[in-house]
């Protein structure tokens, strides 16, 4: 696992037309053994597992936005509970230890906001992509670190595998 410096994070969110001293950085951390077994159900499926543990009161918060451990920063969703942020498919499908690792916030969901999105939109659970077709309203009504320059139209996002 390669741990990126935070000026190359910076600059990976700068090419994808963030202001990137506007977005911030946490740490995801390991989560218990215990709590971690009720937390993953479906293999390699972030937004679902972590849309579905927010839903089912595992997370406090659904959180969009980019893992920082690999070369190049990869679109995730990982849960916020009790002032801690996790990554319970990754853990759970990781080899070895669960190693700590940096994760560039874009935005943070609780329950109630998901179901209220949930049925008027086709796309759920969210996903980055999803941030950039509502760009507007999440950044007025949600007051979204979400801060975006330029034109999306030829804009694609990879899922980690």
């Amino acid at each position: 696992m390669t741990q990126l410096s935070l000026e190359a994070i910076r600059q990976q969110l700068e090419e994808r037309n963030f202001i990137a001293e506007k977005v911030r950085i946490v740490t995801v951390e390991a989560m218990d053994p215990e709590v971690l077994a009720a937390c993953t159900t479906t293999e390699n499926e972030t937004f679902y597992n972590s849309y579905m543990n927010v839903i089912y009161c595992r997370g406090d918060r659904y959180v969009l936005g980019y893992r920082c451990n690999e070369a190049t920063i990869v679109d995730q969703a990982i849960i916020f509970k009790d002032g801690k942020y996790y990554d319970p498919t990754l853990q759970a499908n990781g080899e070895g230890e669960f190693e700590a690792y940096p994760f560039a916030v874009l935005a943070e969901f609780k329950v109630f906001d998901m179901m209220t999105h949930a049925k008027n939109n086709k796309d759920f659970p969210p996903d980055v992509d999803f941030l950039f077709t509502r760009k507007k309203h999440f950044k007025k009504r949600y007051k979204i670190i979400f801060i975006v320059r330029g034109d999306f139209s030829q804009r694609t996002t990879s899922l980690p595998s």
